[in-house]
């Protein structure tokens, strides 16, 4: 029942226009343990094999996903060195799951990767027009990383023009902050290193 978009035939996304304020980025292997889902964002920027179970069976996680205000689409990696075989199905597989999570009654802010140009001709492919998307920073901080992810990100919002852009990740000096609204939010590692952070602070504080 999808309608299909692009020459590769990617189930098309649904825009939606979200309410942010007050959420943090929840990873989906910490979604169960997750307190607060309702002020939450599930994402899936995290390695792979820590959502390979979703797409395998997907309604056995609808009960965790169901408490949350947003479910992103899942983001199943894709890199420049794989066949182009391999990158289509990647983003197919995003596609497809994230339709499905929306057929079946999830707020879903459509996920936006990318690679180098020639992945533009595919990678926007089912992606709505207008509305909420989110992307990460993780692993773009290089010289050759932030280039190649502000010039996707200007593609992005040259086809896409979004209403507001999710970033899950730390801020880049590369990211153009005048060609759309954008919220932070802290990706995994930034929590983790948070914790950590306030943990050596307390220990810190309880020996002075």
């Amino acid at each position: 029942g999808a309608e299909l978009d692009g020459k590769y035939g990617f189930p098309k996304l649904s825009a939606v226009n979200a309410d942010l304020t007050g959420v943090k980025a929840v990873p989906f292997n910490l979604a169960q343990r997750e307190i607060n889902p309702r002020n939450s964002v599930c994402h899936f920027f995290i390695d792979d094999h820590r959502f390979e179970r979703l797409w395998n069976n997907p309604e056995k996680y609808f009960g965790i996903l169901e408490n949350f205000r947003y479910v992103c689409s899942p983001d199943f990696s894709f890199y420049d060195g794989m066949p182009l075989a391999l990158k289509v199905w990647q983003v197919y597989r995003s596609r497809a799951l994230g339709w499905w999570l929306h057929v079946n009654g999830f707020d879903v802010i459509p996920s936006v990767g990318w690679g180098s140009a020639d992945s533009y001709d595919y990678c926007f492919d089912g992606l709505p027009e207008g509305g909420t998307v989110a992307v990460s920073t993780t692993g773009c901080h290089s010289a050759g990383g932030q280039a190649c992810f502000e010039a996707g990100y200007r593609e992005m919002v040259r086809r896409l023009r979004p209403d507001l852009v999710v970033v899950v990740g730390t801020a880049l000096d590369c990211l153009p902050l005048d060609l759309a609204p954008v919220v932070y939010l802290d990706s995994y590692g930034q929590q983790i290193r948070q914790r950590v952070g306030d943990v050596g602070e307390g220990a810190r504080l309880h020996g002075e």
